[in-house]
């Protein structure tokens, strides 16, 4: 007899404000084990999600990623956008599913400062361009 697994894959809402400039802040980020609040404005923070080492959102290409303790990083994407009433110029609720990885992450400074051959160095920056 086989076991069935019950496992979904992670997902954030987001409530962005927006007068002047937005406010992504009110956002809630769900994982098999319940709701976390989380800030979810441009860049990375730290999140109150138990075991969430790393999380970072881009709301330019409209993506983000995260990463737990001993996981590799995982990746979300925009899936929805609705418009709700509110008492500023606009507010909107984003939905956020998670998907395969398939960009780079930002360069690590530490990382560039080892030497690497000539070879290697052209192989990830021609790779750099296909991602």
């Amino acid at each position: 007899m086989a076991l069935a697994m019950n496992v979904s894959a992670d997902r954030m809402e987001i409530f962005t404000k927006c007068t002047l400039g937005c406010d992504s802040s009110d956002a809630f980020f769900y994982t098999d084990y319940g709701a976390y609040k989380v800030n979810a404005n441009e860049g990375c923070r730290s999140t109150s999600v138990p075991g969430m080492v790393e999380f970072c959102v881009d709301w330019g290409k409209r993506r983000s990623h995260f990463r737990f303790s001993g996981q590799n990083k995982r990746c979300l994407i925009q899936d929805s956008e609705s418009a709700y009433g509110c008492a500023y110029n606009s507010c909107w609720k984003t939905t956020w599913k998670e998907i395969s990885c398939h960009w780079r992450e930002a360069p690590n400074p530490d990382i560039e400062k080892e030497p690497v051959s000539s070879a290697a160095a052209a192989k990830a920056t021609a790779s750099a361009f296909t991602a």
